[in-house]
């Protein structure tokens, strides 16, 4: 398994049977690949190049063979992500919400994302340096391949901003 970084590359290791007696050889798999790079469980996973050694208990690898292209599957999971939040201020309106704005960091290459996002201040009266929470947070498709099934972030950051009087 492994969590999505924008690559199919996969990391395999492989079990051998069918030695003669106790000899054993040591296996060296430096290329393997998921079916695709997105996020998925039971993901195809193919072996594309194997390397033989010689092992122990008289084991030499030039008296095998094993080609490529077994398979078998793993998981890549959601990256998570972490934003940082800006609060705009806004006039004393009687409800407590706000209006946030993320700013994505851990994203691979030069994905985008968009973001929508539910903020609240702490209350809904006038003052100064309130503290500004992001309430739920949705991520969408964005440019240059960015997928949101790819990433995952929680909500819960926080900034502050101000909440002025409504002028009479």
């Amino acid at each position: 398994d492994k969590e999505y970084d924008g690559a199919t590359t996969a990391t395999s290791t492989l079990t051998l049977s069918g030695l003669i007696g106790s000899e054993t050889l040591n296996t060296s798999v430096p290329f393997s690949t998921f079916d695709s790079k997105d996020v998925g469980t039971g993901k195809t996973v193919t072996v594309n190049m194997i390397t033989l050694s010689d092992g122990t208990n008289g084991g030499l690898a030039s008296n095998y063979s094993l080609a490529a292209g077994q398979t078998t599957t793993a998981n890549v999971t959601a990256k998570a992500l972490s934003a940082t939040v800006s609060a705009a201020n806004k006039v004393y309106d009687g409800a407590t919400t706000a209006t946030g704005t993320l700013s994505l960091s851990g994203l691979i290459g030069s994905e985008t994302l968009n973001t929508s996002v539910a903020s609240s201040f702490d209350t809904k009266d006038v003052g100064t340096g309130k503290t500004v929470t992001v309430d739920t947070v949705t991520l969408s498709d964005g440019t240059n391949g960015g997928l949101a099934t790819n990433y995952s972030l929680a909500a819960g950051q926080t900034t502050t901003a101000n909440v002025t009087a409504k002028a009479l």
